[in-house]
């Protein structure tokens, strides 16, 4: 099943408007999240992304989207290795 999410998933690539409503593709799993962090994982590897009043409000794991809200003060890359095989948050969740 693993093997056929990852076809599905598009490039990994990451929108920022105005600093208040970010566009992440090729998103494997979150991991965590709260207003002031939220841990993603993406294709290329853990995306650290920091800010205020943030939300997740969209989510679609199965084609690789999620658009988070709030005020974003950095984005930042935590592992260089595919994060292809390890396990997050929401995996464990609807195991």
């Amino acid at each position: 099943m693993d093997d056929m999410r990852d076809i599905k998933l598009k490039p990994h690539n990451i929108t920022l408007e105005g600093r208040e409503k970010l566009y992440i593709t090729g998103v494997i799993d979150v991991d965590s999240f709260n207003e002031n962090t939220v841990i993603v994982g993406t294709q290329m590897g853990e995306l650290v992304i920091k800010g205020e009043g943030l939300s997740i409000s969209s989510l679609d794991i199965d084609n690789g989207n999620v658009m988070i809200k709030g005020l974003v003060h950095s984005m930042v890359y935590e592992s260089k290795t595919a994060y292809k095989n390890e396990k997050g948050f929401l995996k464990n969740l609807f195991k």
